[in-house]
């Protein structure tokens, strides 16, 4: 039997999704399948896999018009023949374009594209000849996700073609990870994390506002804000506008994030929109509880009221109130982390997510 796999992502930087084709390339590879990963000349993941046994690398300059470099699809179409390429598993818009278009001159027997973002698929006549003639399974890794991509056109691919697969998190790996809480609490402060890039879309300004409500009820709290990005400059003024700072401390990149969680009693991810709240699941995995606005995917990581609490989107006050609750209550917030690590391993475990992964391959 055929079970060569190839990966396919071209973006050069490092995140969430060259994370999941990293992780499950090599789980591919670990169930005896023959792994390929092609890659843009520059990138992380190539970087990360170039020394791994077992899998197979090549590299392309790919952009989103490389679909209509003959010299690029020429050489891509040998590759997939030459390495009797079954599967193709792709990545982004440009990689399903020009590695789809290639992979079914091929003759690729199943072309896959797994969107991971929650943004709306533009209803293009290139759009529509990719999903409807080169995408064989679309894999959304939430309902959400699938929601959106059909926003535009309903009839963008036929619902037999779609197949929902969360992100997947290993909980036996993460477990095995050496932690020390990266911030010392004092006396019996309660600590709010957030850890999110700090752009306009994760709403780490709701958050400060929050801080400010709950400031004037003279609770004794700490928010921890973890992260980089083009918005910290404002959000730290923000702080200071407020007069939160001396409650909101920005902690900067942080990379050890199994200790940052240690680190809090409370998980804050007021996010505005989420492809998959890979954070939130990471906080649950650590029994601790969620917060969060109801928005796109959350519903589907949080049972609202059980492992966390979500609130309507851009509601400060709505924000610093489930925020309340939980800073004076420590029985709900044991009650809620429990039910929370419980919810990972029953949904969103890796080995759970792996199979459903290999059952689209076979089918």
């Amino acid at each position: 039997m055929n079970k060569n796999v190839c990966f396919f992502n071209s973006n050069k930087a490092w995140g969430g999704g060259e994370k999941w084709n990293h992780h499950f390339s090599l789980l591919l590879r670990d169930k005896g399948y023959n792994v390929f990963v092609v890659t843009n000349h520059e990138s992380e993941l190539k970087k990360r896999l170039v020394n791994e046994p077992g899998i197979t690398l090549h590299s392309e300059s790919i952009g989103n018009l490389s679909f209509l470099n003959p010299a690029t699809m020429l050489r891509l179409k040998s590759f997939f023949k030459q390495n009797k390429i079954k599967t193709l598993v792709t990545a982004l818009p440009s990689d399903v374009k020009s590695g789809g278009m290639a992979a079914k001159l091929a003759g690729v027997s199943k072309i896959i594209y797994r969107r991971g973002i929650a943004v709306p698929v533009k209803n293009s006549l290139l759009n529509r000849f990719i999903f409807s003639t080169i995408v064989d399974r679309l894999i959304v890794n939430s309902l959400e996700t699938k929601r959106t991509v059909l926003t535009n056109n309903p009839d963008l691919i036929h619902e037999s073609k779609i197949r929902q697969i969360y992100n997947g998190f290993d909980v036996a790996e993460y477990d095995k990870q050496e932690s020390s809480p990266l911030y010392n609490k004092e006396d019996d402060e309660i600590v709010i994390g957030n850890a999110a890039r700090l752009t306009a879309q994760k709403g780490q300004n709701f958050l400060i506002e929050a801080a400010e409500i709950l400031k004037k009820k003279d609770l004794n709290f700490r928010i921890l804000i973890a992260g980089k990005g083009e918005m910290e400059g404002d959000l730290k003024d923000y702080a200071e506008e407020l007069d939160v700072s001396d409650v909101v401390k920005f902690v900067g990149f942080v990379d050890d994030m199994k200790s940052f969680h240690e680190s809090q009693d409370i998980f804050c991810l007021p996010s505005l929109w989420e492809g998959f709240g890979y954070a939130l699941v990471e906080a649950m995995t650590l029994e601790k509880p969620v917060v969060g606005f109801e928005i796109s995917s959350n519903p589907e990581v949080v049972n609202n009221n059980k492992t966390g609490i979500l609130v309507p989107p851009r509601d400060a006050k709505s924000l610093a109130a489930a925020l309340e609750i939980l800073i004076r209550d420590e029985k709900l917030r044991t009650k809620m982390g429990k039910f929370g690590r419980e919810r990972v391993l029953n949904k969103f475990n890796t080995p759970l997510v792996l199979g459903k992964l290999i059952d689209v391959i076979e089918e």
